[in-house]
């Protein structure tokens, strides 16, 4: 078994400098190398992150010529293991801001080793306070979309066999997608289906990833054992309660369902969730409670009917 472990790096020196040494040390005794993508940090993140590595002989930075997104630049490193310049039987992709628990990286390579049929594994996520956090999902479809945009007792409970958060799992299993965050892949799997899908530039792109796999015939599992502390919208800023849900998360959910057709006719999906979306707005005005993301009607409407992008 060779292990190549990928993180993505945009402006987040700080992020993987705190977690390089322990990090570093649990992936060399997985006999692995971990590449750092860098995607063109506009600030010195490159050379910050290049002058630490000079002491790891199985760290190595790769600098990408431009921001390509999240896929992009896993892309760089998928795409030479394909055709062989790096040696690769797993690939785990873990985020800049993620730190596997001892022993977590083990147990996924084991779990790959004594499942044959498993194309994807993800772990489990704990956030800073050392709490489960959602990492483990089924497919988002038509009913999901209606249940997460209304946000409804007695929809939610009418349609819970819908919602895409499975919670926190006791035991290793098949689910439809895992989180980006920390997971694994067999190398023969992007030999069958490819790499990420560059046009999705940052969000879903895991998700309709997992979709492709498993419409390959590979499995997806979740290996809630294996745990991986994230702090989570380092490099993104998602983490604060004020910030903006960006334009290409909504380029991006619009880009999966018309992809996978998962939630019917985009317009008509559109259409409902934005009903649902204003429905929820209303309740919460008439029972004096803020919105949690003030500008998200307005973004969902701005892009749920724009003409797609060429």
């Amino acid at each position: 078994m060779r292990l190549v472990v990928v993180t993505v790096n945009y402006c987040c020196a700080d992020a993987i400098l705190e977690r390089l040494e322990e990090s570093a040390r649990q992936i060399a005794a997985c006999d692995g190398e971990w590449w750092i993508v860098d995607n063109h940090s506009p600030d010195n993140s490159a050379e910050r992150i290049s002058r630490a590595l000079a002491r790891y002989d199985n760290v190595h930075l790769m600098r990408a010529e431009e921001n390509g997104g999240f896929g992009f630049g896993n892309n760089q490193v998928i795409h030479r293991v394909v055709l062989g310049q790096i040696n690769a039987d797993y690939l785990y992709f873990l985020n800049p801001d993620a730190s596997p628990l001892p022993g977590s990286i083990e147990q996924m390579t084991a779990y790959l080793d004594e499942h044959p049929e498993v194309g994807i594994v993800g772990s489990g996520l704990l956030d800073d306070k050392g709490n489960h956090t959602d990492s483990m999902f089924r497919f988002p479809s038509f009913w999901s979309e209606v249940e997460s945009s209304l946000v409804l007792g007695p929809v939610s409970r009418l349609l819970s066999r819908h919602r895409q958060s499975l919670g926190a799992l006791d035991r290793p299993g098949p689910v439809d997608w895992v989180a980006g965050t920390s997971f694994m892949v067999r190398a023969e799997v992007f030999r069958a289906v490819g790499g990420f899908d560059e046009e999705f530039f940052l969000y879903w792109e895991e998700v309709e990833l997992c979709h492709r796999v498993k419409k390959a015939g590979f499995a997806v599992h979740a290996l809630p054992s294996a745990k991986v502390a994230h702090v989570g919208g380092v490099s993104t800023g998602m983490h604060r309660p004020e910030r903006r849900i960006p334009s290409y998360w909504h380029r991006s959910r619009n880009l999966y369902f018309r992809k996978t057709r998962s939630g019917g006719p985009l317009l008509l999906l559109n259409l409902v969730t934005s009903a649902c979306i204003l429905a929820r707005r209303a309740k919460d005005l008439v029972r004096g409670r803020p919105a949690e993301h003030p500008h998200f009607l307005r973004d969902h409407l701005k892009h749920a009917f724009q003409p797609r992008r060429r």
